[in-house]
């Protein structure tokens, strides 16, 4: 059984966000376990807060920054972070020296100057310290079941509108390959310790197989700023919804990593 996706962190994380990101958060913390993070963290694009408090759970001190608004005073409310700053990364301005480690979750790739938001974290952080950061693969889109079927007929240029169309709903700015994220950072004075391929194509394929039906959450967020209402009604589904992931995870053969990346660097 595909083990990125466990019980115990869907049933955390599907209260609380619709199931297809659920799906991805879950894989995205499978990855973080064992990584160290030292104090103070700093997280970019911190969203509402959730990810923060399922990953750190509040051992640490954490600072959280992001340029949307709505999703800053919902980490606020969260109390993830003893510290939140509303601002564009590229422009805040961050103590220098001070973080022991910094996590930009799926964040940096919809920054327009994503050389600039590099430059400002690795001068926030203190020497020796690290720097973690999840980035979708540049044909992460072409890894889902849709794409892939329109090319074994024959439809390479609708397969490739369609995930062009699919970067655009995710505002994707930026999309590269491994050697493509090394080099922006190392570019930006951190050394990348290693460019790690996670999300298998298993896991990618269940995540869009639940994309649709999430949309209704999408709906529910622009108008509520929640992307759920009620949290403790939606926990019953947990398990079961889990099962049908797992199976999923488990009649797909195809375990290659394929849909993202996690960076890991350092300030020498």
């Amino acid at each position: 059984m595909n083990s990125e996706i466990t019980l115990e962190d869907f049933k955390k994380y599907y209260p609380y966000a619709p199931t297809a990101l659920a799906i991805k958060e879950c894989v995205r913390l499978h990855s973080m376990r064992g990584l160290e993070c030292p104090g103070p963290i700093l997280d970019v694009g911190c969203g509402d807060g959730l990810f923060a408090k399922l990953a750190f759970g509040g051992q640490q001190e954490v600072w959280g920054i992001d340029i949307d608004g709505n999703e800053g005073r919902r980490a606020q409310a969260s109390r993830a972070y003893s510290h939140v700053i509303l601002a564009d990364v590229t422009q805040a301005v961050l103590p220098e020296g001070f973080f022991g480690s910094c996590v930009a979750n799926c964040s940096l790739e919809h920054v327009p100057d994503i050389d600039a938001a590099a430059r400002a974290i690795h001068r926030s952080l203190k020497p020796g310290g690290v720097f973690y950061t999840f980035l979708p693969a540049k044909d992460w889109a072409d890894s889902l079941l849709v794409a892939q079927t329109l090319r074994k007929f024959g439809l390479e240029s609708l397969a490739s509108t369609v995930t062009e169309a699919i970067n655009s709903v995710f505002k994707h700015r930026h999309l590269e390959d491994a050697a493509g994220w090394r080099r922006i950072f190392e570019n930006a004075k951190f050394v990348v310790d290693r460019v790690d391929p996670i999300g298998t194509t298993a896991s990618t394929m269940a995540f869009e197989a639940f994309l649709i039906p999430s949309l209704a959450g999408r709906l529910n967020k622009a108008l509520t700023g929640k992307w759920t209402l009620v949290p403790g009604l939606r926990q019953l589904g947990a398990v079961p919804i889990y099962a049908i992931i797992k199976a999923l995870l488990a009649a797909n053969p195809q375990q290659i990593p394929t849909a993202e990346f996690l960076l890991v660097a350092h300030k020498p």
